[in-house]
């Protein structure tokens, strides 16, 4: 069975690490994955597509630049003539525009659309979202990767709910669990317990939100430092910077970049603390949890469906910098209660958050839909 992935960018991010783990076990299936990318890459990140090309995984790069450049649509149009996959599977809203588009040209290619967020007012598309209630409407199925995501689909975007299927990520937890790391020395932080984040330097990330938190926290804990990962691809580390500087966190707080080794700067950390307001899944959340790192993360849908409050974790309502620092102090002077945290969160991601799992659901849903293809059965309002 050849799967031709379409995806807008091959920059390292969530979906796209995402994919890389897919398609790398697509092809232990005995599966023919073959990735498409509209571009390469996205300033202040790094391509993925030597990654793929080690794994064996052909990419293709329509060399789409622009946000409206519709060659990607031709070249697209192309490529499914050429490669006659059994099945379409796009990623990202700018794949979603030319899978929908390239379905007018070959209709009888199946088409899988993975929808990978809650595109809210955050969203620079914002104002493109009825023509995806449309788009996302003429997939054959739908993968929601998570219930929060199928939730907003069904309700807010009238996609029907017996064409969504929710498939969470999943990740290969020995990657994590068994990383070592020389960070905390490269950070001159040997003897401080570090709080790390991760997440690109946008608003939405709640950065700002742990940076007040810091301020609270190093009254009550001192020798707390605060490590932040993550590109910029706005410029929005300004901002950040300005806001240390005022709350005079320069001691305590780093902005260290992007960081092309996830386990290491996990390994690196005491505790993972994600003050994001609005994901569609949070798979930096499960790698965390897979290094064995207890986790302070707001309270929203869909990380209540990865975290279990007190358990493997602690969930405190969003943009409340007072709750982080009290979570986060309170895990930090307890350290033998947040390292059986870390341990139950290791166990969650094994029983529940493993890429086999993500692999086999997503080759059953596949299945599924060649089988209705054959039996003239697909589904289109």
């Amino acid at each position: 069975m050849k799967i031709l992935h379409l995806i807008n960018t091959l920059s390292a991010g969530g979906a796209e690490l995402h994919l890389l783990t897919l398609c790398r076990h697509l092809k232990r299936q005995g599966l023919e994955p073959v990735v498409a990318c509209l571009r390469e890459q996205v300033k202040g990140s790094r391509s993925l597509g030597g990654d793929f090309e080690d794994e064996g995984i052909r990419v293709i790069r329509l060399e789409a630049d622009g946000r409206f450049d519709l060659r990607s649509i031709s070249r697209l149009a192309g490529l499914v003539a050429n490669e006659r996959p059994d099945i379409l599977h796009t990623h990202l809203p700018r794949a979603d525009i030319a899978g929908a588009c390239r379905r007018l040209l070959h209709p009888s290619v199946p088409w899988v659309c993975s929808v990978h967020d809650i595109h809210d007012n955050s969203w620079s598309g914002r104002w493109t979202l009825p023509l995806f209630n449309f788009i996302w409407r003429r997939a054959d199925r739908v993968i929601a990767i998570s219930h929060a995501v199928k939730d907003w689909l069904v309700k807010e975007r009238a996609v029907p709910d017996e064409k969504v299927s929710v498939i969470h990520y999943g990740i290969e937890p020995e990657r994590f669990s068994q990383s070592q790391s020389d960070l905390k020395q490269q950070w001159v932080l040997e003897d401080k317990l570090v709080i790390g984040a991760i997440g690109r330097l946008e608003p939405r990330k709640g950065h700002d939100c742990l940076l007040h938190a810091m301020a609270e926290l190093k009254k009550i804990v001192p020798g707390v430092s605060l490590v932040i990962a993550g590109h910029d691809p706005w410029g929005y580390g300004k901002e950040l910077r300005s806001l240390i500087d005022r709350l005079d966190l320069r001691k305590e707080v780093r902005l260290v970049g992007f960081q092309s080794d996830i386990a290491a700067f996990l390994s690196a950390i005491d505790v993972f603390a994600f003050a994001t307001q609005s994901e569609g899944f949070g798979q930096v959340v499960i790698e965390a949890m897979a290094a064995g790192k207890p986790v302070v993360a707001s309270k929203i849908p869909p990380l209540t469906e990865i975290v279990r409050d007190g358990e493997t974790g602690l969930l405190v309502n969003p943009d409340n910098p007072q709750a982080f620092a009290n979570a986060i102090g309170w895990l930090v002077t307890h350290p033998e209660q947040a390292q059986q945290m870390g341990r139950r969160g290791r166990e969650r991601v094994y029983s529940h958050f493993t890429a086999q799992r993500m692999v086999d659901e997503t080759l059953s849903l596949y299945s599924a839909l060649l089988k209705s293809f054959d039996y003239g059965l697909a589904y289109h309002p």
